[in-house]
C-alpha cells in the first residue's frame, strides 16, 4: 500500500509541474501567475472543493471527483483531505 501512495504522490507532483510549465510564463496564452485556489460552491456538488480544484488546474471536474472517490476508498483518506481542503480554501468572491 505504501507503494501505491508513493506512485500517487509522484503522479500528482508530475502533473502539477506539467500544469505550471504548460503555458507561457508572463501571462501570454491565458496563463496567469495570479490564479488562486478557492472554493467554487456555485458549481460544486457538496462544498465546491472539486470545482475549485478544477478551476485552478483546468482539469475536468469529473476526473477530480473520480480521483477523490478513489482516495476515499483507501481507508477514508479522501474524506479527511476533502474536509481539510474545505477548511483551508477561501470562498471565491
Amino acid at each position: 500500500m505504501f507503494g501505491l501512495i508513493r506512485v500517487g504522490a509522484y503522479l500528482v507532483s508530475t502533473f502539477t509541474i506539467w500544469q505550471f510549465f504548460q503555458g507561457d510564463i508572463g501571462g501570454i496564452n491565458g496563463f496567469s501567475l495570479q490564479k488562486h485556489l478557492v472554493l467554487d460552491p456555485a458549481h460544486g456538488m457538496i462544498f465546491g472543493v472539486c470545482a475549485g480544484f478544477s478551476n485552478f488546474t483546468g482539469i475536468d471536474v469529473s476526473l477530480i471527483r473520480l480521483a477523490w472517490f478513489i482516495a476515499t476508498l483507501y481507508r477514508g483518506l479522501g474524506i479527511l483531505i476533502y474536509i481539510l481542503a474545505f477548511l483551508i480554501m477561501p470562498i471565491a468572491g
